[in-house]
C-alpha cells in the first residue's frame, strides 16, 4: 500500500462505492424497506457511512495487494477477489441481522446479500484495474 497508485485506486473505489451506496441504500432501499422498519435509525451522519465505505475499500485493497496472484490480474481478478470477500462478509452478516432484529424483512436479507457481493465485485474490479494499470513509461516501452 506504499504505492501512490494504490492510494489513487482506494480513492476512486471509495467514491464509486459510496456513490453506489447512496443510490441503492440511501434512495432505493430507504423508500422500499428502511422507512417501514420502526427500529431503523435515521439520524446517523452521512460521514459515518463514508468512513465505513472507506474501511471496506481499504480491507479489499489490502486483500488484493496480498493475494492478487491467487485471483489473477486486472479488473477480472479484482472482481473475483471481490466476489469471494463479498460472500464472506455479506452472506453471514445479513442472515444474522435477520435472526437478531425484529422487523427486518427476509427479502431484504437477500437483496442486501446480493447487492453486497456485487458491490465488492465492482470495487474489486476498480481497485485491481487502477492498481495494476501500467505506468505511461511502461506502456510505451
Amino acid at each position: 500500500m506504499k504505492n501512490p497508485k494504490c492510494w489513487l485506486a482506494v480513492l476512486v473505489a471509495c467514491i464509486v462505492g459510496n456513490g453506489l451506496d447512496y443510490l441503492v441504500q440511501g434512495m432505493w432501499l430507504t423508500s422500499a424497506y428502511y422507512s417501514k422498519i420502526d427500529s431503523m435509525r435515521t439520524d446517523t451522519p452521512i460521514y459515518q457511512f463514508v468512513i465505513g465505505g472507506l474501511a471496506a475499500v481499504l480491507v479489499l485493497a489490502w486483500v488484493l495487494k496480498r493475494l492478487s496472484s491467487s485471483f489473477g490480474g486486472g479488473g477480472g481478478g479484482g472482481a473475483v477477489a471481490g466476489f469471494y470477500l463479498g460472500v464472506l462478509v455479506n452472506f453471514p452478516t445479513y442472515h444474522f441481522i435477520f435472526l437478531t432484529f425484529k422487523g427486518y424483512p427476509y427479502p431484504l436479507v437477500w437483496i442486501n446479500t446480493i447487492y453486497g457481493i456485487v458491490w465488492y465485485m465492482i470495487i474489486g474490479a476498480v481497485l485491481a484495474a487502477i492498481m495494476n494499470k501500467p505506468q505511461a513509461a511502461d506502456a510505451a516501452g
